[in-house]
């Protein structure tokens, strides 16, 4: 997407305080008609008084990277060099594009201890989101976020109860408690909170990144993550 074209577009508070700090990730997807867009926009309400700006460059992001140890929705080193955190949703096929086509690479810092990677699902763009979200966050609260994970975005048909227990049972979880944990109120918060925090940060399309404090948007190729990584390892 022409960075002449990108939009950014902030919430009334955060344009007062942050503006320059997350300017980066409020760049909107569109592009020319002939374009392949790589991202999906959301639906989450301007403020009403904010108002699109020109950027030719995004802003420097700030790290939100949690590094909680022992956090099921992340892999890699508490203490890894790098952080790389993603907003996607999982009724969006371009994120569905980065999980199989650029994650891997991702992966491969991650397995060499070089990059702490956060997910983060945000539901917003519908009830498959939603139920598909919060069925993650249960298979989370037994340890295997990562396959389901994987699981969803291999079969994004497949979200209705019964087909979200049977991703669970082919994972070998407790179904038992994998049916609790999906109306437990602190599994339903896991969920909300990365909603809440996209709608802080004015997110404007899946899947976004901070890559390093470097925001990127969309489905970008494993090259432009490896790029940035890379330019942060380097001494």
């Amino acid at each position: 997407m022409p960075a002449s074209r990108a939009r950014i577009l902030v919430p009334v508070l955060l344009l007062l305080v942050v503006v320059a700090v997350v300017g980066g990730l409020l760049v909107g997807s569109t592009g020319d008609e002939d374009a392949t867009p790589s991202a999906v926009p959301v639906t989450t309400p301007p403020a009403p008084s904010a108002a699109p700006t020109e950027s030719t460059a995004p802003a420097p992001a700030p790290d939100l990277t949690r590094r909680l140890e022992g956090d099921p929705m992340a892999a890699g080193p508490v203490d890894a060099p790098v952080g790389v955190v993603v907003f996607s949703d999982y009724s969006c096929p371009y994120c569905q594009r980065w999980v199989v086509e650029t994650q891997p690479t991702v992966l491969e810092y991650v397995e060499e201890g070089s990059v702490r990677l956060e997910w983060r699902d945000i539901s917003i763009l519908g009830e498959d989101s939603t139920r598909a979200a919060v069925a993650a966050a249960a298979a989370a609260e037994q340890g295997r976020y990562q396959e389901f994970h994987e699981l969803l975005f291999a079969d994004m048909d497949a979200r209705s109860p019964e087909q979200l227990t049977a991703m669970a049972e082919q994972l070998g979880l407790d179904l038992e408690q994998f049916g609790a944990d999906l109306t437990d109120p602190a599994v339903l918060g896991t969920v909300q909170r990365n909603v809440d925090e996209a709608q802080s940060l004015g997110l404007q399309s899946t899947p976004s990144f901070v890559v390093a404090g470097t925001p990127v948007v969309g489905a970008q190729p494993a090259e432009v993550f490896v790029e940035l990584i890379e330019a942060a390892l380097a001494p």
